[in-house]
């Protein structure tokens, strides 16, 4: 049951970042008497708003007939991908990523007979030029899935970029990790580009998984499906695929260059373990000598008292075994 007082539209208020689009002409920040006479007259309306309030949301479901639910669907962001079909309209849940390449835009699509609106939390610029030129594109036979359609594709095409630039971001990285030694800023880097990717992932899969179910879920609930709709809903099923491809592309790269970066770091610890493994080896024996020739015997004390022993014992000897023992390492190739 509805607990809240549905305001009546007709006060002359305005819908603050809004833009109504009503057969290609464009009002920005429109009132609530020109959306309601723009929904009365059943022609094609595309209403986008940034940010709405809540109670701008309980006037669009008093205005358009749509469920209570409005409310707390396009009130609480950060939801899954997801299509769902009510009496009077269709709402998709769908995601674009920002020029950044790390940024998600979320966006909510409510399509009527007649209308589509679209609800986003901030700025989203494909849709915000998509809306500014649609004015241009829109003809007497557009239809309302013609315009999701083309909805849907701006934002796909945004991962298309976002993973071109993390595939940049990556092959730098890869490049860095090969010809310089393992830091832990690379690892940093690594795992926040792989965060960015299964956040792709968990966009796209289930927008591809909905696409082809989520086509037919349309065209059944709406008229006027023209053919031009029907090829952009086909060319945006092969997109979402080719962007699906791509985000597998791109975590299997990841894991190659994962591994490759473990490498590097086993490959790091074990010339370093050689290196002290070199000098352990070349200066155990030298504890040796210099520990057997430095006990107080008193054999010792009257044997080795001249120069000449101090020569060779205890200074040509170490010598001797210093050098054997670098000869055979190079030999060997231990350093």
């Amino acid at each position: 049951m509805n607990n809240h007082a549905a305001p009546e539209p007709l006060e002359d208020l305005v819908l603050e970042g809004a833009s109504l689009l009503v057969d290609g002409t464009h009002t920005e920040h429109p009132t609530w008497l020109q959306i309601s006479a723009a929904k009365e007259s059943n022609n094609l309306m595309w209403l986008d708003c940034k940010t709405p309030s809540p109670e701008d949301l309980h006037r669009m479901v008093h205005m358009f007939g749509i469920d209570e639910e409005m409310v707390s669907d396009s009130g609480d962001f950060n939801q899954r991908t997801r299509l769902a079909e009510y009496d009077k309209y269709v709402l998709l849940v769908a995601y674009g990523v920002a020029e950044d390449a790390r940024t998600m835009m979320e966006v909510h699509v409510y399509v009527m007979q007649h209308h589509v609106i679209t609800v986003r939390n901030g700025p989203c610029p494909p849709v915000e030029e998509l809306h500014d030129r649609a004015g241009k594109m829109m003809t007497a036979t557009t239809t309302v899935p013609a315009v999701l359609s083309r909805i849907l594709s701006v934002l796909v095409g945004t991962f298309a970029d976002a993973l071109d630039t993390v595939d940049e971001e990556l092959t730098d990285l890869e490049t860095s990790i090969l010809h310089e030694d393992p830091s832990t800023s690379q690892l940093e880097t690594l795992l926040d580009l792989r965060k960015r990717v299964n956040t792709f992932r968990r966009a796209v899969d289930p927008a591809r998984d909905l696409v082809g179910a989520g086509r037919y879920v349309i065209i059944d609930a709406l008229e006027d499906v023209s053919e031009d709709a029907r090829r952009h809903l086909r060319d945006l099923a092969v997109d979402l695929a080719h962007v699906g491809d791509q985000v597998e592309s791109e975590r299997d790269r990841l894991a190659a260059v994962m591994d490759i970066y473990m490498n590097q770091v086993n490959y790091r610890q074990n010339d370093i373990m050689k290196k002290l493994a070199t000098v352990s080896t070349v200066f155990l024996p030298l504890m040796f000598i210099t520990g057997f020739f430095g006990m107080n015997f008193a054999f010792l004390v009257r044997s080795v008292s001249s120069s000449a022993a101090f020569l060779v014992f205890g200074i040509g000897l170490n010598l001797i075994t210093m050098i054997v023992s670098l000869v055979v390492m190079k030999r060997r190739g231990w350093w």
